[in-house]
C-alpha cells in the first residue's frame, strides 16, 4: 500500500519542480483572472502532472482501473488547488500549504480506491520503517530516493527562495549594485546579452544552479559519510563571494542563504542515506 503512494508523491514533485518551466509559471501568471475558473497555464500543467503520473504507474507496474480513476480524479484535484492558490498572496507558508495539501489529496484519493492504508495503519508503517522493520522492495527504495533528491536539490532552493522573500530581503544580485543604479526615471528597461531565454538576469540563474550543484555536494557528503566535505565546500562558497562579503546587508542575505540551504541539503542527505543503507 505504501509503493502508489510513493509513485505518486514522486510523480508530483516531478511536475511541479522539474518539468514545470518558467514559461508555463508565466502562461499561469498571464492566465489568471480572478472572477474566472478557467486557466489554461494550471490546465496544461495539470496534464503534464497526469501524464507523468500514468507513465510512472505503469513502469512500477500498477496500472489497473481503479488506479486510473484516481489519477483522473488526482489531476481534477491538482488543477483545483493550482487554480485557488492565486487567491492567496505568494510567501512560505502558502508554498509549504500548496505542497501540503497536494500530497493530502494524494492520499486521500487513493484511500478512496482503497490503494493505500488508512491513518492508523499508516502511522504503524512509519513507525516501522523508521526501526528498519518494514520490508521495501528496490523499486519502493527507487521511488523514496528519487524523491529524496528531488527534495535536495528542487524543492529546498524553492523553499529557499520563498524564506529569503519572506523577510523581505533583496537578492543577493540587487544588493551588490547602489540603490538607485537601476531606477532611472523615464528610462525603459531593455533587454541585454545578460538575460537568459527566461528573462533573468545570467547571473541569478548562475547562482541558482550554483545552489543546486552546491545541495548535490552537500547530499553526496552526507551519503558517504564525508561529512568534513561540508566544511570545505562552506569555506569555498566563503572564498568565491570573499570579496562581496565587505558589504553587512550582503554578509547577512549569503549567511542566512547558506546556512538554509546547507541545512536542508543535510536533512535530505540524511534521509537519503537511510534509504540507501535500509
Amino acid at each position: 500500500m505504501i509503493k502508489p503512494l510513493a509513485v505518486l508523491i514522486l510523480a508530483h514533485l516531478l511536475a511541479d519542480f522539474i518539468l514545470q518551466p518558467a514559461s508555463l509559471i508565466a502562461l499561469k501568471k498571464s492566465r489568471n483572472t480572478p472572477r474566472k475558473f478557467w486557466n489554461s497555464g494550471v490546465f496544461w500543467h495539470s496534464v503534464v502532472h497526469l501524464a507523468v503520473s500514468t507513465a510512472l504507474l505503469v513502469l512500477w507496474g500498477l496500472w489497473t482501473k481503479s488506479a486510473l480513476l484516481a489519477v483522473v480524479c488526482i489531476f481534477a484535484a491538482h488543477y483545483l488547488i493550482d487554480r485557488f492558490k492565486f487567491l492567496w498572496k505568494p510567501g512560505t507558508w502558502v508554498f509549504i500549504l500548496d505542497q501540503v495539501l497536494h500530497i493530502v489529496c494524494i492520499y486521500l484519493i487513493l484511500l478512496a480506491f482503497g490503494l493505500a492504508a488508512s491513518p492508523v495503519p499508516l502511522v504503524g508503517l512509519a513507525v516501522s520503517f523508521g526501526q528498519h522493520n518494514l520490508p521495501l522492495s528496490l523499486s519502493s527504495k527507487l521511488a523514496l530516493g528519487a524523491m529524496c533528491v528531488i527534495g535536495l536539490v528542487w524543492v529546498s532552493g524553492h523553499l529557499v527562495k520563498n524564506i529569503l522573500g519572506s523577510l523581505r530581503l533583496r537578492s543577493f544580485d540587487s544588493l551588490k549594485k547602489p540603490a538607485g543604479e537601476n531606477s532611472a526615471a523615464g528610462f525603459e528597461k531593455l533587454p541585454t546579452l545578460a538575460e537568459d531565454k527566461n528573462g533573468q538576469p545570467a547571473e541569478a540563474s548562475t547562482g541558482m544552479y550554483i545552489g543546486y550543484l552546491e545541495r548535490l555536494l552537500v547530499g553526496v557528503f552526507m551519503v558517504s559519510g564525508i561529512y568534513t566535505g561540508l566544511g570545505l565546500l562552506g569555506t569555498l562558497k566563503t572564498l568565491a563571494r570573499f570579496k562581496q562579503l565587505e558589504n553587512r546587508e550582503i554578509t547577512e542575505y549569503f549567511i542566512l542563504g547558506t546556512m538554509l540551504s546547507m541545512l536542508l541539503g543535510m536533512l535530505f542527505g540524511a534521509l537519503l542515506r537511510f534509504i540507501i543503507l535500509y
